[in-house]
């Protein structure tokens, strides 16, 4: 059995306990910016500041936003109650393993995972099946496109237990990537959300794809509420069956492709900027 199955029966188990924990993942662009403050840096982040916001929808205004946001980003790692990593074998440890030894240098005593152990569909036995019967509350941009597929659930995954007896609210967070952030400082978007967040109905677990606030918000439902909380990240969509670019030449994920599948609905203005255009 490979290292992210059995991480993923690990998930599984702390999902049975029913004792609140927080399982964040290491971040890209948003950890290289704050291994470069923590540096000391302002050449090297100032330059990664447009992938902040283009890809991460992170828009600072000035030296204190970055330094209020990396901070936050930071802090939130060392609340998690796990943390999932990236192979360091791998492509984005490749591009990002700068982010995931700054924490690894931060949470030394803070178990972490495999990041693929996230990602349910990939096993016959996954944690998925520990949902049942769960209050679920979803964070993610394709709101309109999941409460579609949510209809669908049992069949997206055939022969799975997958969402089964769920009963599932979804909220949008900030979607302010590829330049929507309409001027305003990250700080702005997030304390609005936070707004909305506190709106909704009690759950008992929440699951996030939120760009560069991801982090952030799953800290704040962690502490705040003293709920469970998984940051997914952007995978998340596919627990839908919502399928984007990023995933094209993924064969595993193909093969579980099928006519109830969809891409999202929700297109922001200039999402091609985004990876191409990975979530879509």
């Amino acid at each position: 059995m490979e290292q992210a199955e059995i991480d993923n029966l690990s998930i599984k188990r702390m999902i049975e306990s029913n004792h609140p924990f927080f399982i964040g993942r290491i971040a890209g662009i948003e950890l290289k910016v704050a291994y470069y403050v923590s540096k000391g840096d302002k050449q090297a982040y100032t330059q990664e500041l447009e992938g902040l916001e283009n890809n991460a929808g992170i828009h600072v205004h000035d030296n204190d936003s970055v330094l209020a946001y990396t901070t936050q980003l930071v802090e939130a790692y060392t609340n998690c109650t796990v943390i999932a990593e990236w192979e360091r074998s791998g492509q984005v440890f490749a591009y990002h393993g700068m982010g995931q030894e700054l924490i690894s240098e931060r949470t030394p005593t803070i178990p972490k995972i495999d990041a693929l152990a996230l990602e349910p569909y990939y096993y016959k036995d996954s944690w998925m099946s520990a949902l049942k019967g769960k209050r679920i509350l979803i964070v993610h941009p394709f709101v309109d496109t999941i409460q579609k597929q949510i209809e669908k659930r049992s069949v997206l995954f055939p022969g799975r237990s997958w969402f089964e007896e769920c009963e599932i609210q979804c909220i949008s967070p900030p979607l302010t990537l590829a330049g929507n952030h309409q001027g305003k400082d990250w700080q702005e978007h997030y304390a609005s959300f936070l707004s909305e967040l506190q709106k909704v109905n009690d759950f008992d677990i929440a699951l996030v794809a939120a760009g560069g606030y991801g982090m952030l918000l799953s800290n704040y439902i962690f502490t705040t509420t003293k709920k469970s909380v998984i940051y997914v990240g952007g995978a998340l969509q596919l627990f839908f069956g919502i399928i984007g670019k990023r995933w094209f030449d993924n064969k595993r994920i193909l093969s579980m492709v099928q006519e109830e599948w969809v891409r999202p609905s929700e297109k922001p203005k200039n999402s091609i900027r985004v990876e191409k255009g990975c979530y879509w």
